[in-house]
């Protein structure tokens, strides 16, 4: 039976000074050290890229919100637009205008013009038609 344990006692030593490689019992300070920083980085940058994610869905969150809200105003002032026009048009037809002036009346202003004219010294007169202006000849 000793030969049964110093047998195993062997195997262990052997096992044991080869093993697996490095363990973290082999790892020094520093090294430990370093492989904290890196998974403190990795750390950051997940955590950053997980804010870049929740901030991009919040914006694609509002412009789900917000664009059907602005079709929906863009529809109701086209149909307003489009309703309102045949009322638009109906008033426009309906105005009050001033009513043309008669013919009694624009001939009663031409004549008062005429008259005016007539009256006034500063204008002259043609001549009258029966009557022709005489021209002196000369003789040589």
């Amino acid at each position: 039976m000793p030969t049964k344990t110093i047998v195993a006692s062997i195997l262990i030593t052997i096992g044991s000074l080869v093993g697996c490689g490095p363990s973290g019992r082999d790892l020094s300070d520093q090294q430990w050290l370093e492989m904290q920083e890196d998974l403190q980085a990795e750390r950051a940058e997940v955590g950053l890229q997980r804010d870049l994610l929740e901030e991009d869905r919040r914006r694609w969150d509002e412009r789900e919100h917000g664009e059907p809200v602005l079709a929906a105003v863009i529809s109701s002032a086209v149909l307003l637009v489009v309703c309102g026009l045949p009322l638009l048009m109906v008033a426009i037809l309906m105005w009050p205008r001033q009513p043309e002036p008669s013919s009694e009346t624009v001939c009663e202003v031409l004549l008062d013009d005429v008259v005016q004219q007539s009256t006034s010294s500063d204008t002259k007169r043609l001549p009258a038609k029966g009557r022709q202006a005489k021209l002196a000849s000369r003789k040589q």
